[in-house]
């Protein structure tokens, strides 16, 4: 028996015989070439064919999941499409004379550091998308068949070194009891998949797996993060109870889908979920948000050369309010610094990123790019219930700098004769001391406020929280973190303002109660967290 711990990505309790998947060897053929042409002829058949495959696992996403999953593949062939990527190849067949193999795999090397350099996790996790992208080009120039699958009929665990999303829709769902990865993150589209497709899924990172653990038991737990291989019957009944007892546990929490957030004597809060795409806010409306408490807008700019368009954005906001069909969306404006980093916007390096140009402030430093943002919102709010949220406030000449360049925006779209909204409820991220402090002045220029929890305990303590080494002093109970929400929530109700919570500790159920005894309006937390949170607060007195 071999037991392994691992990340928890897709929920449920799985168990079944292995299926191992080796991950091809993509070092490529280290040979050079005298006939760079021939090689080039190559390259290209073979993108051509992997390009078709793409459109393939496409269709059958859609026909097997959804539009969302469906669209990782949309990606896939976008990144294939990548001029950048396809020059890196070229130029290293034509320049180097490396071999298409070799070509294929030293691009994709070089592309996945580029991203894994942008200081965003859901942009580094684009690497695994890359590596998918290598493994079927690779497989397509070496003449390799694809997987052998197992009977139809057969039911699996499926393993391997590295799952990816399309190695996943080469089997049918039916066989698919539960997945266990070598590499991988929450936030990877093969999670995303799983997720999806309701299949359990464990990432053991650290582990090599490999063809010994093919034709074994195991138990897959995508609630603990648990791997057993060759399990006694011990185990395997003891998986058996947690499997019926966390389903039981799911169906509790489901049907709280339409309950109110209110507690036993009849405190009611808003309980909405942050979104990060419009797969986001369909998972939002599964568990019954009641809107989108934070809209992070700058997904559409990550991983881009080039900016969103006015018309681009418009239609992507308008999707999400149609979507919620009367709910409130609430718009954070772009976000970019510190972090996260997009080539579309050239940033200087600075010597400390998230004391520097980030956020509101990269904002005021682009006035044409805060200007096509502030548009595309107010176009979109013509169409349902949309408020917009300014993100690092620190003074009251800063809200008020926002505020003008918004009048300014509908100004301009009203002169081109535009739809958009007349007004915007318009708010501020409360992420930073100094806000919370002034709280009470900024309360008179803003419609709400919403905490910013994540930042607000970097700032408060003085603690880089995207560093492992100094995790264990960026403590979010602390007491002054804690003592400068309330003061927020304070202020806001003393002039007349919504407030709510939209960082990582809106879900800590451990701090609810303090949350509703200080008076806090709203919560807004991930659509996993939701259902979890409401129950507590149910639970409340």
């Amino acid at each position: 028996m071999t037991e392994l711990k691992g990340l928890p990505v897709s929920p449920g309790i799985a168990a079944g015989t292995v299926y191992f998947v080796a991950t091809a060897d993509n070092a490529g053929t280290p040979r050079k070439t005298e006939d760079t042409e021939a090689e080039i002829r190559r390259l290209t058949g073979a993108l051509d064919r992997a390009a078709e495959e793409l459109t393939g696992l496409y269709d059958k996403a859609l026909n097997t999941a959804d539009d969302s999953v469906a669209d990782i593949f949309m990606i896939h062939g976008m990144m294939l499409q990548d001029d950048d990527f396809r020059n890196r190849m070229t130029a290293l067949i034509t320049k180097d004379g490396f071999s298409a193999e070799a070509a294929v795999s030293r691009a994709a090397a070089e592309f996945e550091e580029d991203l894994s350099k942008s200081g965003s996790d859901y942009i580094a996790q684009r690497g695994a998308d890359i590596s998918d992208l290598e493994h079927m080009v690779i497989r397509i120039l070496t003449g390799r068949s694809a997987v052998q699958l197992p009977d139809a009929d057969e039911k699996i665990i499926l393993a391997a070194d590295e799952i990816t999303p399309s190695l996943t829709l080469m089997f049918e769902r039916s066989q698919l009891l539960g997945l266990v990865s070598g590499k991988g993150s929450t936030t990877s589209h093969a999670a995303i998949l799983a997720r999806s497709l309701g299949i359990p899924a464990v990432i053991a990172s650290g582990t090599v797996l490999d063809n010994t653990v093919s034709g074994v038991q195991c138990i897959v737990d995508g609630v603990h993060g648990n791997v057993i291989f060759s399990p006694d019957v011990q185990q395997f009944e003891d998986a058996d109870r947690c499997r019926k007892k966390y389903e039981l546990e799911q169906q509790e929490l489901l049907s709280l889908r339409t309950a109110p957030a209110e507690t036993e004597s009849g405190q009611k809060v808003t309980l909405c979920c942050n979104a990060g795409s419009l797969d986001d806010i369909d998972r939002a409306l599964e568990c019954g948000a009641e809107g989108i408490g934070l809209f992070r807008s700058e997904f559409l700019y990550l991983g881009r050369s080039e900016l969103p368009t006015e018309e681009e954005l418009t239609d992507v906001y308008t999707k999400a309010v149609r979507k919620l069909n009367g709910r409130r969306l609430v718009v954070r404006t772009l976000d970019i610094g510190a972090d996260k980093k997009t080539d579309c916007i050239p940033m200087k390096p600075e010597p400390n990123p998230a004391l520097g140009i980030r956020a509101l402030r990269l904002c005021f430093a682009e006035p044409d790019l805060f200007a096509v943002q502030l548009r595309a919102i107010l176009r979109a709010a013509a169409n349902g219930p949309v408020s917009v949220m300014f993100p690092m406030i620190c003074s009251v000449s800063e809200i008020r700098r926002a505020k003008a360049c918004l009048t300014s925006a509908a100004d301009d779209l009203e002169k081109r004769k535009i739809p958009h909204a007349d007004r915007l409820e318009t708010g501020i991220m409360v992420e930073t001391p100094a806000a919370a402090v002034i709280s009470d002045i900024l309360a008179e220029e803003a419609d709400f406020f919403s905490i910013g929890s994540n930042d607000l305990t970097q700032y408060t303590l003085a603690v880089d929280r995207q560093n492992e080494d100094a995790s264990a002093y960026c403590d979010p109970h602390h007491e002054s973190v804690m003592r400068l929400i309330e003061l927020t929530v304070k202020n806001a109700h003393e002039h007349g303002i919504w407030c709510g919570i939209c960082g990582e500790l809106g879900a800590d159920t451990s701090v609810t109660k303090r949350f509703l005894l200080s008076g806090i309006d709203e919560l807004s937390v991930s659509p996993q967290a939701l259902l979890l949170l409401k129950k507590k607060i149910r639970e409340l007195p």
